[in-house]
């Protein structure tokens, strides 16, 4: 483990490979018979069936559920010990793992991810990370998750955000009984009691911020317009502002991460009626990261911020370069200055 938390890609790959042996003789640390019983019926473990990935297509769950004579929360359970080792904790070392079914039935995999030298209300909790993987892939639901203990009080507040909050399924204990937000919290304050005027698209739910490239923005990508790399995290970002979930405060962003690699990885804001489980387009954008094998913070070279300064109620520049300077200081950070369309 100590190797891997150093974030250097080479050790993570270490960890990985030395554990996969471990890993592979049983579908969690101490299965019961009929977690035995299913490993064997399924052939494999449940680490083989992930093989490092963070979403399994819906025809293959179909497939294996239907072969294996098993229900989808069994599925979902039994990913939860695998997907745990896929977390980046290196401040706490308290790996969580998290699995979920989307409405298009493909499911998705959350961990928690920690940044050693920052505050730690930066940290991602594996739900979160759920949410978001569902959004990068185009998810309009989430019907049911498995996660390793009972949702904190953070992440229960957070999915309050959710479109159909109400119907999910959460999955946790010894007994793994299917639980409702309702059961985990009930009286709860959400986005019903910030919404004078009715109710609004919910998290998940399309959005379309009505948010464009400013003159100065225009000019600096003119400046760099033979960065092709640069250009597609521009794009990217403002396509993540404007299509980010901002219903409290009215401030879309969209940020993207350019590893020195040249890959681009883009999320957009995500906010919370409770304020501080709000999820920055940064942390979205790194959870797009991990999901598409950026292996440590070295590997980030750029960030792009695409967001509303005037007249915004709230700014991420400054807790980016926090960030960065805590965990990627050979970053830099390039913000692009949006505006409203005329006629908003």
């Amino acid at each position: 483990m100590r190797a891997w938390v150093t974030q250097n890609g080479q050790n993570f790959l270490k960890f990985k490979r030395t554990n996969f042996h471990s890993i592979r003789r049983g579908c969690s640390s101490s299965p019961s018979i009929q977690d035995r019983d299913r490993c064997k019926t399924l052939g494999t473990s449940s680490y083989d069936l992930l093989q490092g990935r963070f979403m399994i297509p819906a025809q293959e769950v179909s497939t294996l559920v239907t072969a294996n004579h098993m229900r989808v929360e069994e599925l979902l359970s039994s990913l939860i010990k695998p997907a745990s080792h896929l977390a980046r904790p290196p401040i706490s070392g308290y790996h969580v793992g998290a699995a979920g079914v989307g409405s298009s039935g493909a499911v998705y995999v959350g961990v928690n991810l920690e940044f050693p030298g920052a505050p730690l209300n930066n940290s991602i909790h594996a739900e979160q990370f759920l949410v978001a993987n569902c959004i990068l892939h185009g998810e309009e639901s989430l019907s049911m998750l498995a996660v390793s203990a009972a949702p904190c009080g953070h992440c229960r507040q957070f999915y309050a955000e959710l479109v159909h909050s109400d119907k999910v399924r959460f999955i946790f204990g010894e007994d793994a009984t299917p639980r409702l937000l309702d059961d985990l919290l009930p009286s709860r304050f959400g986005p019903q009691d910030l919404s004078p005027d009715g109710p609004f698209p919910l998290l998940m739910q399309p959005h379309d911020n009505k948010v464009l490239y400013s003159k100065p923005t225009l000019k600096l990508l003119e400046e760099r317009n033979e960065d092709t790399v640069f250009l597609s995290a521009a794009q990217a970002a403002l396509k993540e502002a404007q299509k980010s979930y901002t219903p409290y405060t009215h401030s879309p962003s969209g940020a993207s991460i350019i590893t020195d690699g040249g890959h681009v990885f883009s999320g957009g804001y995500m906010e919370s009626a409770a304020y501080n489980p709000s999820l920055s387009p940064f942390h979205a954008a790194y959870i797009h990261a991990v999901t598409g094998g950026m292996t440590g913070f070295s590997q980030i070279r750029e960030v792009v911020l695409a967001e509303v300064k005037q007249g915004s109620a709230v700014y991420h520049k400054n807790n980016i370069k926090l960030l960065l300077k805590a965990v990627a200081p050979q970053a830099n950070i390039t913000v692009l200055n949006l505006q409203y369309k005329s006629g908003k």
